[in-house]
């Protein structure tokens, strides 16, 4: 059996979030962060049974529909999650096979795996997206439940391989928890450590948007008593 890509979502037609041109997005499910204010937390809490498995021939047949507006527009194809470096056998597969289609292969990530899954993709992806939380140990791991020390030598090693010039970092403005604004600071770090490309934005708690499982309010909730 070839091996196959469990996709939660795809969404066509983005420009201006992914880096250059109209890209489309393919979420992948599962994810080793357990963030307080997850935007999916369906691909890893347990709401969503499975997604969508695809072949690589699969995949392309559908992102293909829009080959015209990525070439036009010099965008292509966005993996993200939950944590699309879970699945870098498959994606960098997926790159090699279809590398000469013209399009840009970009990838947003929370580095929070191990290194070999970096190292299998990085010669691949045109445009890294970095999310980095924050730039604290002790808040990264609060707000995250994550390793702090994995993301942040991931973070040096990304850079040192991969350039500033094909990595933006994105630096949250957290609801509740960066109340002074502790994402000035965080931009800094990153500042000092190299990257140019930096882009701090607001999130969003999702469950004023759109209903979220008991299991993602339960870890959401349990952040909020933490800090509080």
């Amino acid at each position: 059996m070839s091996e196959l890509l469990n996709v939660a979502a795809i969404d066509r037609i983005r420009t201006t979030t992914d880096g250059e041109g109209v890209t489309t997005l393919v979420v992948s499910m599962g994810c080793p962060l357990r963030c307080a204010y997850c935007i999916n937390p369906y691909t890893w809490d347990g709401s969503v049974e499975k997604g969508k498995y695809y072949t690589a021939e699969e995949l392309y047949n559908t992102l293909k529909i829009d080959d015209l507006y990525f070439l036009a527009t010099g965008g292509g194809v966005m993996f993200g999650g939950g944590e699309p470096l879970l699945n870098s056998s498959f994606i960098a597969s997926f790159i090699k096979k279809y590398k000469d289609t013209g399009w840009k292969f970009n990838m947003e990530t929370s580095l929070s795996v191990s290194r070999e899954h970096i190292d299998e993709v990085i010669d691949l992806i045109d445009f890294f997206i970095v999310d980095t939380k924050d730039m604290d140990k002790d808040r990264y791991k609060l707000y995250t439940k994550g390793d702090y020390d994995l993301f942040y030598s991931n973070l040096k090693y990304l850079l040192s391989k991969a350039g500033p010039e094909r990595i933006r970092v994105r630096v949250p403005a957290i609801p509740v928890f960066h109340q002074n604004k502790e994402y000035e600071q965080n931009a800094e770090t990153l500042k000092s450590m190299g990257f140019k490309d930096i882009e701090i934005f607001p999130y969003v708690d999702p469950s004023q948007r759109k209903g979220i499982s008991d299991k993602a309010v339960e870890n959401k909730e349990d952040f909020l008593a933490k800090i509080n």
